[in-house]
């Protein structure tokens, strides 16, 4: 009678456990999802904010341009040539990125990515461990 009453116990216990592991395992796959989550909405803020910016400094250097063509053009006496001199070293400086592809514009962009990337899983790290050091007092005030 003993053994059975203490095989019921034992297989109490283990479902107890079962269950417990199942849950926690839950936890941790929709703790994972919401820190990529988060992560990715970080990045996407941070790439909207990045554009907007971006355009508008866009639309400030071409209304600068479009003044510097004009104003050349007013001293030169042609208003086309204003703009051809003005073309002209963005054409240069284009043609030279397009060709010459530098590899240290390329290594500080994919740096400054890596940086990112790595900030953002250091930041995720540091919410796992809080989130575990949570999960270890909440077990002490229960056993307390």
């Amino acid at each position: 009678m003993k053994t059975n009453n203490h095989r019921d116990q034992l297989g109490k216990r283990l479902r107890a456990i079962t269950s417990d592991l199942k849950l926690y395992l839950e936890k941790r796959i929709e703790l994972a999802m919401l820190n990529v989550g988060e992560a990715i909405s970080g990045l996407m803020a941070a790439s909207v904010q990045r554009g907007i910016g971006i355009f508008l400094l866009l639309g400030g250097i071409c209304f600068l341009l479009f003044a510097l063509a004009i104003y050349l053009g007013d001293l030169l006496g042609s208003e086309s040539l204003g703009y051809v001199l003005v073309s002209l070293p963005l054409l240069l400086v284009g043609g030279l990125f397009m060709y010459l592809k530098p590899k240290s514009v390329f290594k500080q962009l994919q740096h400054r990515f890596e940086n990112e990337v790595i900030k953002s899983i250091e930041q995720n790290g540091k919410t796992e461990e809080s989130l575990k050091i949570e999960e270890k007092a909440q077990s002490k005030s229960k056993e307390g």
